[in-house]
């Protein structure tokens, strides 16, 4: 994957979880160390994704996944007819392809 996590440890003293009371308000007027705990009973683990820069060697590819791109939504109507969906399923028959279309932030 072209997408790094990085786990927020809420187990711990620290109790980082980002954006907690924004994203959960109901939340905000239990203790810290309640939740803490809660937290533990469910063995709930928090991620973050870390931006990651585009190597050079991929940005050069922008122009052959624009075009890759373009020749798929001309084929929309011939994959219909043949497989009765409309749309490409990249993920389960082509991840090399979804990977490299993640890595240019175009999916």
């Amino acid at each position: 994957m072209y997408r790094k996590l990085k786990r927020t440890w809420s187990h711990n003293d620290a109790n980082y979880i980002p954006r907690f009371k924004e994203v959960f308000p109901e939340l905000s007027n239990i203790n810290s160390d309640d939740l803490a705990d809660r937290f533990i009973d469910l063995k709930m683990d928090f991620y973050t994704e870390v931006k990651t820069p585009v190597n050079l060697y991929t940005r050069f590819t922008l122009p052959i996944a624009l075009v890759v791109i373009l020749l798929m939504f001309i084929y929309l109507p011939i994959n219909f007819f043949i497989t009765g969906n409309w749309g490409f399923t990249i993920s389960k028959s082509n991840p090399k392809l979804l990977n490299w279309l993640r890595s240019l932030r175009l999916y």
